[in-house]
């Protein structure tokens, strides 16, 4: 006697489409915050070399979009996963887009510290020590947020090769940072007038060093979701993040 289907839910093809369109959205929202935080990131270097107020204040004006990115998109991925109980792989997505979000909120941060430096320096404070380093600066700035660029990308395509270039590109980034430290503690020791505004170029430096770092830990939520496999405490050399 042949077997019986079992009656199929009308609904559930409609409910998965519903969660489909849901999470691609949600994505979007995140590749748009991403390009977001990498302007705010340009645009707080931009301000600190130029010694130009105004476009610090456009980033401090920002932060609060960055803040309510972070907060509705977490509300919605938890959503997501309460209401449709998703299969694994959606499960991965939802639960990877709200750490995600997590990394580029810390990434606007890092940006409004730097121009809240760069304010500073507008108002007087001594230009030195940045026009010392601003070449590192500068590079700096265009390795984290192309590192950036590249790892929003990966999310966007759902591309693991490209995610996997990120983390490649964090030895440039240190060697750069290790050398603008260099410049700055030799300048420090020449003229001590300098020693406040060395402090606060360090800590510029840092932030630009920690948001490759972010970069790098996206990147390691697009693999999470391609593979499943989670590689945050991998370290580079191991066959997962090659």
């Amino acid at each position: 006697m042949p077997s019986i289907a079992p009656p199929t839910d009308p609904t559930e093809g409609h409910t998965a489409k519903v969660f489909d369109v849901a999470l691609a959205e949600l994505r979007l929202h995140v590749v748009t915050m991403g390009g977001l935080a990498i302007d705010q990131v340009s645009t707080a270097v931009r301000a600190l070399l130029d010694g130009d107020a105004s476009l610090a204040q456009v980033v401090l004006s920002r932060e609060s979009r960055i803040n309510e990115f972070e907060r509705s998109v977490d509300r919605e991925a938890f959503r997501l996963i309460a209401l449709h109980q998703p299969m694994a792989s959606d499960l991965r997505m939802a639960k990877a887009v709200s750490r995600i979000t997590v990394e580029l909120e810390r990434v606007g941060d890092e940006a409004k510290k730097i121009a809240r430096f760069a304010g500073r320096l507008a108002s007087g404070e001594p230009t030195g020590p940045v026009r010392a380093v601003a070449r590192y600066l500068r590079h700096m700035a265009d390795l984290t947020t192309g590192m950036l660029r590249e790892a929003v990308r990966a999310l966007d395509e759902s591309d693991p090769d490209l995610a996997r270039g990120v983390a490649g590109r964090d030895s440039e980034l240190d060697a750069e940072f290790a050398a603008a430290l260099r410049q700055l503690l030799t300048l420090a020791m020449q003229d001590q007038r300098f020693f406040s505004a060395t402090i606060d170029t360090v800590f510029a430096l840092k932030g630009l060093e920690r948001v490759g770092d972010h970069a790098k830990n996206i990147a390691e939520q697009v693999l999470f979701v391609a593979s499943g496999e989670d590689v945050r405490h991998q370290k580079q050399g191991d066959p997962a993040i090659k």
